[in-house]
């Protein structure tokens, strides 16, 4: 599975991008490189220096990209930067498509001039699928994209630019699309997270023994960032180029069956608080992939349960709470 060989990881520091070369850099024989803007923040990967060379630069420059690629040469590119969060699109539409699609564009142009044998994979998203009809769910790789969110929209054109790339120039461009990938190292700003923060904070006794909630029917389809990365590495292994792959559970616990593995975590006891500033006008009532396609090519299968990913996360914000008290 693993032999000599260099690997590129865009937005290293990342949720994605950092547990990626967690598991890559149990395995000597690779070497990895990480790409990542002199801005963001090396919380995610101090621990990784020095079994990671980094390379700073900012993925919209395309000068930048190539001197990455340049440097690291590798026989594996992951690009994981980008802007992630649907909600932020709405205000920010522009920003949000110029790192995504441009950014995309810039890693596939170099890798075209540079190291044109090596494989590439561009992360998707199940936002690209756009909104879900409950009877459409699980969702298939064949289902048409109509994303509704400037996000979704910069998403399938990064798979668009991807299936260009492979047919148009012959590169090998491996594509998955992730549903709601969990673990530690993201920011607050999903529900696994604020959940494990305000629990962790209460613990400390800094806030009331209160969790404060939106909708907890939506069912969501969560996978553990471990098994995502193993996937990820799977697809572009033993995938097809140009072709898409889910990365999902295959199920879908709501976000109220969450909150409760939380609490049963929790060291003390809870309430629960509906926060109507936490409701969406509109929010999808599930949200469920089919992950036959990538298990059937590659033998890939999620492994990780929700309780364990809840109690790593929890664990996690336990820590950065007590960090920064």
């Amino acid at each position: 599975m693993f032999r000599d060989m260099r690997v590129l990881i865009t937005g290293i520091t990342g949720l994605i991008g950092s547990h990626l070369a967690d598991h890559l850099i149990q395995h000597s024989e690779i070497e990895v490189y990480g790409f990542k803007r002199w801005r963001s923040s090396e919380a995610n990967i101090r621990h990784l220096r020095p079994r990671v060379e980094m390379v700073e630069g900012d993925i919209e420059d395309a000068f930048s990209v190539a001197t990455a690629l340049e440097r690291a040469r590798p026989d594996r590119v992951f690009h994981l930067a980008a802007q992630s969060y649907p909600s932020e699109s709405w205000q920010a539409p522009a920003t949000t498509l110029q790192a995504n699609v441009l950014g995309t564009l810039n890693v596939l142009e170099a890798a075209r001039r540079i190291v044109p044998e090596a494989r590439i994979h561009i992360a998707g998203s199940a936002a690209a699928y756009g909104l879900i009809r409950p009877d459409e769910v699980p969702i298939g790789e064949d289902r048409p994209l109509w994303p509704v969110s400037p996000y979704g929209v910069s998403k399938a054109a990064q798979e668009m630019l991807g299936y260009q790339a492979v047919r148009s120039y012959g590169q090998q461009v491996y594509l998955t699309r992730s549903f709601i990938h969990i673990g530690p190292r993201q920011d607050a700003r999903p529900a696994a997270q604020t959940f494990a923060r305000q629990i962790a904070e209460a613990e400390a006794g800094l806030r009331p023994a209160v969790v404060d909630a939106g909708n907890l029917e939506t069912r969501r389809d969560f996978l553990d960032v471990q098994d995502a990365v193993r996937g990820m590495w799977a697809v572009v292994e033993r995938g097809q180029p140009g072709e898409a792959y889910n990365l999902c559970s295959g199920r879908a616990p709501s976000i109220r069956e969450l909150l409760d593995i939380y609490i049963r975590l929790a060291t003390i006891p809870l309430e629960v608080r509906i926060d109507p500033a936490r409701l969406r006008p509109a929010d999808e009532p599930i949200l469920l992939g089919d992950n036959h396609k990538v298990r059937e090519a590659t033998g890939w299968q999620p492994e990780v349960p929700l309780e364990e990913s809840a109690q790593r996360i929890l664990d996690h914000w336990r820590t950065v709470v007590a960090r920064d008290a």
